[in-house]
């Protein structure tokens, strides 16, 4: 039980409101490039090779080593101090790619929206566990996560309209570019949001100062430079964190290789155009990731009435194992109609897992440490399943199953790395973990 048991106040969940806006504009910034890579392309003359640097090694670069940087100095104090910087930088950072002029500034700009957004889900899942006992902390973390699919849902509802929109306006003239292409003026139009943001974060939310205390300890400073180091907790779980650490990696593999493939599948196995599938699994995409989030409560309540401290692991592994079901089956249904309620449903079992996982961090790792394993969880999953896990279907589609039938690659991975996940998690739910 945490040391903050008390019923939550409207200012706790204000805070948990402001950390939900303040992700969904992070993955709109983050995702939206994906739906402007055709006249970046053309504009800038880059190759297909340097479009995939862009997209995937320039944000997952300086995010994995800000991650595990800013996580330790997060612990350390100042969390909404940090995050604010964190914001403007990214923000910064993605109105700056509206005035690159090559390769490599484009590569700059979004290494620093990486590293911006890099210190977001480790200050705010810092921010809202020292709120919030770990028997209520589920409700707020699922929201805060929510964040991730309402904007990626409506980086791509809105993408293409904003596009549309400032080409119907132009043409424009902007300082040291003359005139502007309207793939610019969406970049920088995204920048004042985050400004914004920044700011109010900084002036309404007070982060309460328990750094350095772990859940149901004293503050007193002679206590808290008796706590344990994360090396030393480490070594006394190192069975359990094994076993979460791989479980994470394979289910990693799977969840990103359905997120950043599925889109294409549609178009290509389906033959749906890129509006229709923006409009059907746009709407899929939000929906059903909200409601998965949402969904964690009520499950991890009925689960801890019948498997107590093991409910978290428990709930882990059973949206590991549908995940691994849904995802090997939707791309091989007859139907588009069936292959966008597939979406739905890998959506919303995605969104589960993803938000067990969060709640599963803050039930097994001590307060003081959050931020730094919630930084080196994050490093894990994007140097394994973001980094290599589209790249993976991809390949397997060009030497084994050949572009057009790209769905049959996505539905291996799930059979490939999906069961071994969830075989791996439910192991680990047997383990306790141990504090002393």
């Amino acid at each position: 039980m945490s040391a903050h048991s008390k019923p939550n106040s409207g200012y706790d969940w204000y805070i948990v409101g402001i950390l939900f806006t303040i992700s969904v504009l992070g993955y709109i910034d983050r995702v939206v490039l994906s739906f402007l890579v055709e006249p970046i392309k053309a504009e800038l003359d880059l190759s297909d090779a340097q479009l995939g640097a862009v997209t995937g090694l320039a944000f997952a670069l300086l995010y994995v080593l800000g991650g595990v940087f800013l996580g330790r100095l997060l612990d350390k104090g100042r969390r909404v101090f940090i995050l604010t910087i964190c914001i403007l930088v990214w923000s910064i950072a993605t109105g700056a790619t509206g005035f690159v002029t090559g390769f490599a500034l484009l590569f700059i700009a979004r290494m620093f929206v990486g590293v911006g957004e890099a210190g977001l889900n480790p200050a705010a899942i810092g921010i809202i566990s020292n709120r919030f006992d770990a028997e209520n902390v589920q409700k707020p973390i699922g929201l805060f996560t929510m964040g991730l699919f309402v904007g990626g849902g409506l980086a791509m509802l809105l993408g293409g309209q904003l596009l549309q929109f400032f080409e119907a306006q132009g043409p424009y003239e902007l300082p040291l570019l003359g005139e502007t292409q309207s793939w610019r003026l969406v970049f920088i139009t995204l920048a004042f949001p985050g400004i914004l943001l920044a700011i109010i974060l900084l002036l309404t939310v007070r982060d309460r100062n328990t750094i350095g205390t772990p859940t149901g300890a004293s503050e007193h400073p002679a206590e808290a430079a008796a706590l344990i180091s994360g090396a030393a907790y480490a070594q006394r779980n190192k069975l359990l964190l094994i076993l979460l650490s791989v479980s994470v990696v394979f289910w990693s593999m799977n969840n990103y290789g359905l997120l950043n493939w599925y889109p294409a599948m549609l178009m290509r196995t389906y033959d749906m155009s890129p509006m229709l599938v923006a409009n059907t699994y746009g709407p899929a995409f939000l929906v059903g990731g909200i409601a998965g989030c949402i969904a964690v409560t009520p499950a991890l309540n009925w689960l801890r009435k019948r498997y107590q401290d093991r409910a978290v692991a428990l709930l882990c592994a059973i949206s590991m194992a549908v995940l691994s079901v849904t995802t090997f089956l939707g791309p091989l249904v007859p139907t588009t109609t069936l292959a966008i309620v597939l979406a739905f449903i890998n959506l919303f079992v995605s969104a589960m897992s993803v938000t067990s996982v969060y709640v599963l961090l803050v039930a097994v790792v001590p307060l003081h440490l959050r931020g730094l394993y919630t930084g080196l969880y994050l490093a894990l999953v994007n140097l394994t399943g973001a980094a290599f896990g589209s790249v993976l279907v991809g390949l397997i589609s060009d030497n084994i199953f050949g572009p057009e039938r790209l769905n049959y690659s996505i539905s291996l991975m799930a059979l490939l790395f999906g069961p071994i996940a969830a075989y791996l998690m439910l192991r680990a739910s047997r383990i306790q973990v141990r504090s002393n």
